[in-house]
């Protein structure tokens, strides 16, 4: 499976070396979030205790879902850039790029407006469930901080996207990578100085924004100098094209927030912010398998288009379904290994400030097999281009989990949001996608057989 994914790779068309450097880069800069972000979690934990630390994780949450605030421009312009890339266009791309960034400068301005109105007029305090209003208000600063970083990232997130596009992929994630550590860096430092909350937030989030916008000032005034744009490059319908491109990814972004981020927000209104910190220890720790899952089903990504591009058809079959088998045996291996040792691991790992009742343990580790499965269908649509069913069982998702969630967490306390979620993934993503296995590669055998297969 690997040889063959190989030669697709490496050995197929002209971008293939393109594609594996920024696979690649991409595993690198993936595996290192993942360290960074486990490292963090004992330093900022012991750093400013339970309750705060339950405050920037439910304003993590919060704020997710503004990641997509943007209108999906950006994700909207890669493939509009891709098509001016391949024929050669310049001047079309130099447009696409001030399109973008005028639409996404005006959006910048309507989410600022709305950002500020909507921290200003909730109660964080009874939103949370804090133990006093001077928490309430550092969560308010938390959750600007943190937002207010997403918003200042629009328009240098209109140049990455742009060089995905125009596939420099690998130096784009390279960027990544540098962002990632710039703000493990300054986590450390800031930590080593007694910086309060809103500042580790505003390190945390900002590094990556800053290091973006770095690379896209060294990128317009060097190779992409040509490309810089300029009030009369701007088409209004460009940019209201590309916002109906990236609705799709918008929505899906959004109703992903909405199924799985919703949970940290429920828990802190219901039990606290203190159990925030329990529960959210705990998922990170049963997230890994998942995250492991997503490096290789990202790396998978290429070879079914480019399987799709030559008809075949078969070997998307066969390799789907090695994919859903191994990796569920993973899942089960992995989830099952973590429950047997979790609160030992925790003991280590952050210092038995947090241990997990047996219940709670179990919970996690069948919600995280079914996710596994639930991502590798999702994947698997998203690389097909099958945008529509996967937002449809997103929205299923949101129609089992927050109902169950609402009624399940005042009852069972954190557990519930993980039993919710976990029902959520199997009637939305799982079941539907083991029944329409037969009829989804029958029609898969039918829409490949249509393209010609390339020499």
């Amino acid at each position: 499976m690997l040889s063959r994914f190989y030669h697709r790779i490496v050995r197929g068309q002209g971008s293939g070396n393109v594609i594996l450097r920024t696979v690649l880069v991409s595993m690198a800069t993936r595996g290192f979030s993942i360290i960074a972000s486990l490292l963090t979690v004992p330093l900022v934990l012991h750093h400013v205790g339970h309750e705060r630390y339950g405050i920037w994780m439910a304003g993590i949450a919060v704020s997710t879902l503004f990641t997509m605030a943007d209108g999906g421009v950006t994700k909207g312009l890669i493939g509009e850039v891709a098509k001016a890339h391949g024929a050669g266009d310049r001047a079309r791309v130099r447009v696409l790029i001030a399109s973008g960034m005028a639409a996404t400068l005006m959006i910048l301005a309507l989410f600022l407006a709305v950002m500020f109105l909507a921290v200003s007029n909730i109660n964080w305090t009874w939103a949370f469930n804090l133990s006093d209003a001077s928490m309430g208000r550092e969560a308010a600063a938390v959750i600007t901080t943190i937002c207010l970083c997403y918003a200042l990232s629009f328009p240098p997130t209109v140049i990455r996207e742009a060089r995905l596009g125009l596939l420099q992929g690998a130096s784009v994630n390279a960027w990544d990578l540098a962002g990632v550590i710039l703000a493990f860096g300054g986590l450390l430092v800031a930590i080593k100085f007694g910086a309060g909350l809103a500042m580790i937030a505003a390190i945390w989030a900002g590094s990556p924004v800053l290091v973006r916008s770095i690379s896209a000032i060294i990128f317009l005034t060097g190779q992409g100098r040509d490309l810089l744009p300029t009030w009369r490059d701007v088409e209004p319908r460009v940019g209201r094209a590309m916002i109906a491109s990236g609705g799709v990814f918008m929505l899906y972004t959004l109703t992903q927030a909405l199924s799985v981020q919703s949970d940290q927000v429920l828990i802190a209104r219901f039990v606290g912010a203190a159990a925030v910190t329990d529960y959210a220890v705990v998922q990170r720790l049963f997230n890994q398998p998942q995250a492991l899952v997503m490096l290789g089903l990202a790396a998978q990504w290429p070879a079914y288009g480019e399987a799709m591009g030559r008809g075949d058809s078969e070997w998307i079959r066969r390799h789907f379904l090695k994919s859903l088998m191994g990796y569920g045996v993973f899942a089960v291996v992995t989830s099952g290994g973590l429950a047997l040792f979790c609160n030992p691991i925790l003991k280590v790992w952050v210092g038995g400030v947090v241990t997990a009742p047996p219940s709670l343990i179990i919970a996690m580790a069948i919600c995280s097999v079914v996710a596994t499965v639930a991502n590798v269908f999702a994947f698997f649509f998203l690389s097909l281009g099958l945008h529509r069913r996967l937002i449809v069982a997103q929205i299923a998702m949101i129609a089992v989990s927050l109902p169950l969630s609402l009624l399940l967490i005042p009852k069972l306390g954190a557990g519930g949001a993980v039993v919710a979620m976990a029902l959520g993934y199997l009637v939305a993503h799982v079941v539907p996608g083991l029944l329409t296995l037969n009829r989804m590669f029958a029609n898969l055998r039918i829409s490949t057989h249509t393209v010609a297969p390339v020499s």
